[in-house]
């Protein structure tokens, strides 16, 4: 509670939302697309559908082994979608290595198509 009462609510939430956009517009540029429509998506989690070519556990394995953790999906999509999670403290230098990390992975799937 007292990192938030000291970053502040507003500036909380501007962060997330930051992220959250960065995020989504680097994967909009690759081709992967958000399960929800834009005007119902979150500032905390996001929803992607899997690049093809690739399985959950082969995004999972492969970026956690570069030091990024993403989520699965649950129930029918668990074998559809990714999630992304922009909470906590972030930098943007992190995010911006995760989409590195992530780009690179979805490369490689690519080329082993």
């Amino acid at each position: 509670m007292n990192e938030l009462l000291e970053e502040g609510v507003a500036n909380r939430f501007h962060r997330y939302k930051r992220a959250a956009v960065h995020i989504r517009e680097r994967m909009a540029k690759l081709g992967v697309k958000t399960l929800l429509p834009s005007d119902s998506l979150s500032n905390t989690i996001t929803a992607f559908h899997l690049p093809p070519g690739i399985s959950y556990a082969t995004l999972h394995d492969q970026l956690k082994a570069r030091g990024y953790v993403i989520y699965a999906g649950q129930g029918q999509l668990e074998s559809k979608i990714f999630r992304i999670a922009y909470m906590g403290a972030l930098t943007d230098l992190q995010i911006d290595g995760f989409l590195a990390a992530f780009e690179e992975v979805a490369a490689g799937a690519v080329a082993r198509a």
